[in-house]
């Protein structure tokens, strides 16, 4: 509701100020993740740029505490969909390795690989109860941005352990090429005695 003209409280200004540019630089970690997924937080924070406008007066006087109060909602809100989408994103890569990676043992390579699935599990969970209860999203930026960062830091791990999980597979893929060799020709080698054997036997008789 409007108010009476009157000085920007510093504080509270500060406090718009501070969240604007934890959201903004966030906004900025999420886009260098996957730029198209930080659309919408950057949607958010034009929403506070706009809130802001509305409140205060050309002389930069607050006309409108809502407005300011709006505007402050949207960077938190810009920080939620940012971490959000950063979350859903990453589990998105880690089904991806996990599918490329399913008939190796991961583990043999990647140190630590089950204590990072168990990270994907929980950001799982976590995200399934912030759909469930969404009335509000304060209490859930941090923990969110928390996840997020996380688990970037796991898949970049799974990441640059590609090569080698793939030099694992084509080293696996030449041994059983070559097991598989060895078994015909010792079936071979016991089909042709068996052959000689027995044309043996039949010439003698």
């Amino acid at each position: 509701m409007s108010v009476s003209p009157k000085t920007p409280d510093a504080g509270g200004i500060a406090e718009l100020r501070r969240s604007y540019e934890t959201a903004d630089c966030f906004a900025r970690e999420i886009a260098e993740f996957r730029a198209d997924i930080a659309i919408p937080a950057y949607n958010e924070l034009r929403y506070a740029g706009y809130h802001l406008l509305q409140a205060l007066n050309d002389d930069g006087k607050i006309v409108d505490e809502e407005q300011l109060r709006r505007a402050k909602n949207h960077c938190e809100r810009a920080m939620y969909e940012a971490a959000e989408a950063g979350i859903i994103s990453a589990l998105d890569s880690i089904r991806a390795f996990r599918q490329d990676y399913k008939d190796i043992v991961v583990g043999h390579v990647v140190p630590g690989y089950a204590d990072k699935l168990v990270l994907a599990k929980k950001a799982q969970d976590l995200l399934a109860r912030g759909r469930a209860g969404r009335s509000s999203a304060t209490g859930q930026v941090s923990e969110y941005m928390n996840t997020f960062q996380e688990l970037r830091t796991a898949l970049d791990k799974l990441e640059v352990s590609r090569d080698d999980l793939n030099a694992k597979i084509t080293a696996e893929a030449r041994e059983m090429r070559r097991f598989a060799l060895q078994l015909a020709l010792t079936v071979l080698g016991i089909v042709v005695t068996a052959v000689i054997g027995i044309l043996t036997v039949l010439t003698a008789t």
